[in-house]
């Protein structure tokens, strides 16, 4: 897979795909191994780069549901994938995230938020009621390109996506539904353990 990883890290970086960063990897890929998820979901699949390392993590069993709106995005993902030993075990579904997540019945252990930052509290509100007991959710960009941490007016195109990270905070930080961690790798990466 070595050849395969370079070869999107070279992709990503000629089409300007944001991908997980290698500062992250070890991070995320230890969160992946140490929760052995049979079922997991994606949203903001991109090119598959942190799909495939989802995959790469788990059991030949285990299945990944990833989502991507970006058709271009979606046929490099697809050709990646195939190119990959792990074809069998994804699912990539085009389209909306938060739109599509109505007409998914399954149930996962491990999900990870990967797209549009402002729809991660409105996508969290949906995949809620289809989390396993002690499922692991993990969001990226946290920190927004540190937007996140403004002091006063936020620039008026990125306001409502602020305003919406900080409801998703608040929902991962209530005690009752989740324990959460802030890691600080990459552009800021919550960690959330689902109690129901």
């Amino acid at each position: 897979m070595t050849e395969l990883w370079d070869e999107m890290k070279a992709y990503a970086k000629i089409h300007q795909v944001p991908i997980l960063r290698d500062a992250e990897l070890p991070l995320f890929r230890g969160l992946v191994t140490a929760a052995r998820p049979s079922s997991v979901l994606e949203i903001g699949a991109a090119i598959a780069y942190s799909t495939l390392q989802i995959a790469s993590c788990l059991a030949a069993e285990s299945r990944i549901t990833t989502i991507e709106i970006d058709a271009e995005r979606i046929a490099a993902a697809r050709d990646f994938i195939g190119r990959s030993p792990y074809g069998p075990m994804i699912r990539l579904l085009e389209g909306d995230g938060t739109a599509l997540l109505d007409g998914l019945d399954e149930t996962w252990d491990f999900v990870f938020l990967d797209g549009p930052k402002g729809q991660y509290s409105r996508q969290l509100a949906k995949i809620m009621p289809k989390l396993r007991p002690g499922a692991v959710v993990v969001a990226d960009n946290i920190s927004y390109h540190d937007m996140f941490y403004i002091e006063g007016t936020v620039p008026h195109k990125h306001r409502t996506a602020v305003g919406r990270l900080h409801e998703f905070l608040d929902m991962i930080y209530d005690d009752d539904r989740f324990e959460s961690v802030f890691f600080e790798n990459g552009d800021g990466m919550t960690v959330s353990r689902w109690k129901g």
